[in-house]
């Protein structure tokens, strides 16, 4: 296994290599003109081990698989915008095995009607889900909790959009959320006694996104969602993610994240995680 993970760096170390060598990314140049694109995959993996280490320490292997895609087609009428985030992950620990850090399929189509220069009717859909299986840990058990397709959420909407300039916009939304959960219950109501696999929610949501870039190689992105049915302020649900992105080389990246989560159907609580990773970037666009 380990052999396998670095041969697998090491030929993406190489191929991210030649890529750099003729431009900004693998297929610089290959899109229209009316097209723009940010591509990005990562392969990131740490590694510790201790042998007779006097301070103590627990051996740990962690690796994550990334792929980031932001493309935008501009026509005089709209703007057609697709984006697709895919992560993941898994750490091992001795004494505990090995469990998933990262898992997340995420894809979102949208187009802009250029009706006015700054304030934009837009439309889309958006698929949301996870790879594998994911569990609940106690001390002696493990309790899986959610799958692929359970839950997924998707989501059509409408709305206007503010975008004063290419770092910023504003969305505000009517929006349905349709959940699937055939097997957990995130769709269930629990006031019937029948299970529901099938939820579907109208509201309104809210979408803020920023990006910057500080120079060449250091930039900032961030993407605050919200959503709240029409029953009620109780039944808000919403995630704010940060990513602040560093190349040390053009194939060697640092990334610092910090996300903020809440939805009622997996927590009553807020969820918060920060991750920070050093691996190998393979850019296309």
């Amino acid at each position: 296994m380990k052999s396998s993970i670095y041969i697998a760096l090491a030929f993406l170390l190489g191929f991210s290599s030649l890529s750099f060598a003729e431009g900004d990314g693998m297929f610089a140049g290959a899109l229209p003109e009316n097209w723009k694109a940010d591509v990005v995959a990562t392969a990131k993996y740490s590694r510790n081990h201790f042998s007779n280490w006097k301070d103590g320490g627990t051996n740990t292997n962690t690796w994550q698989l990334q792929y980031d895609a932001d493309i935008k087609g501009q026509w005089a009428i709209v703007d057609w915008r697709n984006v697709l985030n895919l992560a993941w992950g898994q750490t091992y620990s001795e004494g505990i095995g090995t469990r998933k850090s990262q898992d997340k399929i995420f894809f979102e189509s949208s187009v802009d009607f250029n009706v006015y220069k700054q304030f934009k009717p837009y439309a889309g859909v958006r698929y949301e889900t996870q790879f594998v299986k994911g569990y609940e840990y106690t001390d002696s058990t493990q309790t899986p909790v959610s799958t692929f397709m359970d839950p997924c959420y998707l989501t059509q909407f409408v709305g206007i959009k503010y975008i004063p300039n290419e770092n910023f916009s504003q969305g505000l939304a009517f929006a349905n959320r349709m959940t699937i959960s055939k097997g957990y219950g995130y769709a269930d109501d629990e006031s019937t006694t029948k299970f529901e696999s099938f939820k579907d929610e109208p509201g309104l949501e809210s979408v803020t996104e920023f990006k910057y870039a500080f120079s060449q190689i250091m930039s900032f992105k961030t993407r605050l969602w919200g959503f709240v049915n029409f029953e009620g302020v109780k039944e808000i649900d919403g995630r704010w993610e940060n990513a602040l992105q560093i190349s040390i080389t053009p194939f060697l990246e640092l990334s610092i994240g910090i996300d903020l989560a809440y939805d009622k159907d997996f927590s009553e609580n807020s969820q918060y995680r920060d991750i920070m990773n050093f691996g190998l970037t393979w850019r296309w666009f």
